[in-house]
């Protein structure tokens, strides 16, 4: 009795292997390859018009040969469409950067924007070399120029402002503005105000104690405290003058 029901588990055992076998193989996703000298983009899903793509490939070019930073662009039809139906586009743009094994510079100092055409969703993988410091920029880009041609259905036009993005993230520069009036602050300036939240009670502090200061004076009859806040309020007065 015990030795049949030995080799019925062993017979139930050798048959529950294999098909452990082909599940984990079924559930490991698809990545692109990398991509070759000289390319930059993968449009898998066939979402970015001939301008837009000759345009990335210029900026990608001038930004690689001037700070060494590559920019890669994947796009894809959906997360399901490469067996990374479990995956967040998280994950799956992260995964995807480490299978790059073959050029060390895209995986440790890379920018890469995936897009997931039919999910509706987009990851911006900046590489190892990079850290968390430039996350938030990352995030401006994103926020500030991707996401809004997305919200529209101008997926190529999205890439690009993307692509434009890391290219003022490789030089440092103020990130591009779409669709902004002159006269508002840059996204990236009020938030580099946020990291310095003390300076705006800072400032509002001292003109207290100055305004405060020239009133009391004033009040004392002070004949220079006139004359100071006179040419104050003729230097606020005053047009600027030049471009």
């Amino acid at each position: 009795m015990w030795s049949s029901r030995r080799a019925t588990l062993l017979i139930v055992a050798s048959m529950a292997l294999p098909m452990l076998v082909v599940s984990d193989a079924v559930s490991q996703p698809s990545f692109p390859p990398p991509l070759p000298s000289g390319r930059f983009v993968a449009d898998l899903a066939e979402v970015i018009g001939k301008g837009d793509g000759s345009e990335i490939d210029r900026l990608a070019v001038a930004l690689l040969a001037e700070t060494g930073y590559p920019v890669s662009v994947v796009t894809i039809r959906s997360l399901a469409a490469q067996g990374a139906g479990g995956y967040t586009i998280e994950r799956y743009a992260a995964e995807l950067l480490k299978s790059w094994t073959q050029d060390e510079r895209v995986r440790t100092h890379g920018m890469l924007l995936v897009v997931a055409a039919d999910d509706r969703a987009a990851r911006i993988q900046l590489g190892s070399a990079w850290g968390s410091a430039h996350d938030r920029r990352a995030r401006r880009v994103m926020n500030s120029l991707i996401l809004p041609a997305f919200r529209k259905g101008h997926l190529s036009a999205g890439i690009l402002q993307g692509v434009r993005g890391f290219d003022a993230m490789g030089r440092q520069l103020a990130l591009p503005t779409l669709g902004q009036p002159s006269w508002m602050p840059r996204a990236d300036v009020v938030e580099d105000l946020d990291d310095r939240w003390w300076m705006l009670p800072a400032f509002v502090g001292v003109g207290l104690v100055v305004i405060v200061g020239l009133v009391s004076l004033v009040r004392r009859g002070r004949r220079w405290a006139w004359v100071l806040g006179a040419f104050i309020l003729r230097r606020r007065d005053r047009p600027v003058v030049g471009p």
